[in-house]
């Protein structure tokens, strides 16, 4: 039997709000393909290796655990850089995609580099920020995708590779208006937090389909989460 390896990174210091329950959603969905899966959860202290993985999960936390994420993970940046540019799949939820930009600063106001794949570089502003999101996916233009955002910080400089278009939230003021998030081959970004694939579907189907290749099953049961999906997104649509 075929077995999957799923790498959460930093999973004690990026996890807020439910994020990891992403994970387990994902390994139940792997269980019901037929297939086998495990999950390692490397912390700040230990080795990186990415070699061998389906997909690498990457939450988001307070800013003082993301600069210490910042300083574990920099230093492997051109290891990071590679394996998303050869298409191994990436998902990323919160503040955690500045980890990607050129740079993010601090509370303290202190900058640290980045990984450097995308031109973005991540402004702490020690303001929060919070705000339901709707928007449209750049690969199904026939969905619509919902969230909640919680933040601190924000974006500065271009992104040329959006993951979500016709954004409502956190794609006004803040960042350039009306997109959001990245995607870059197999690499997904978002602001939206707590369990965005349990709460999208079509989402969820996306990553699996990227994961698994030609393991992946369309015929997976997904009538209660669509259920749930259409009764939010119906009710925001109603409160416009």
């Amino acid at each position: 039997m075929a077995r999957i390896r799923i790498l959460h990174l930093y999973s004690q210091v990026l996890d807020l709000y439910g994020d990891y329950r992403n994970v387990d959603a994902i390994c139940q969905r792997i269980k019901e393909s037929g297939l086998e899966v495990e999950v390692d959860r490397p912390e700040l202290w230990d080795d990186l290796v990415l070699d061998g993985y389906d997909l690498v999960y990457v939450g988001h936390g307070k800013a003082a655990n993301l600069a210490e994420a910042a300083r574990a993970l920099v230093p492997h940046a051109d290891d990071v850089r590679a394996h998303i540019d050869a298409g191994q799949v990436f998902f990323v939820t919160g503040n955690a995609q500045e980890l990607f930009g050129t740079s993010l600063t601090t509370k303290d106001n202190d900058e640290l580099p980045g990984v450097g794949l995308f031109p973005y570089r991540g402004v702490e502003k020690n303001e929060v920020y919070v705000t339901d999101m709707v928007a449209t996916p750049v690969f199904n233009a026939t969905e619509v995708f919902y969230g909640f955002v919680n933040r601190t910080a924000y974006l500065q400089g271009p992104n040329p590779y959006p993951l979500f278009h016709n954004v409502r939230g956190p794609g006004e003021g803040l960042e350039s208006k009306g997109v959001e998030g990245v995607l870059y081959k197999n690499f997904f970004s978002t602001w939206a937090m707590g369990p965005a694939l349990i709460r999208n579907p079509f989402l969820m189907r996306e990553v699996l389909s990227r994961m698994l290749g030609s393991s992946y099953r369309d015929d997976l049961d997904f009538s209660l989460e669509e259920r749930a999906h259409k009764l939010v997104v119906d009710e925001m649509r109603r409160d416009r």
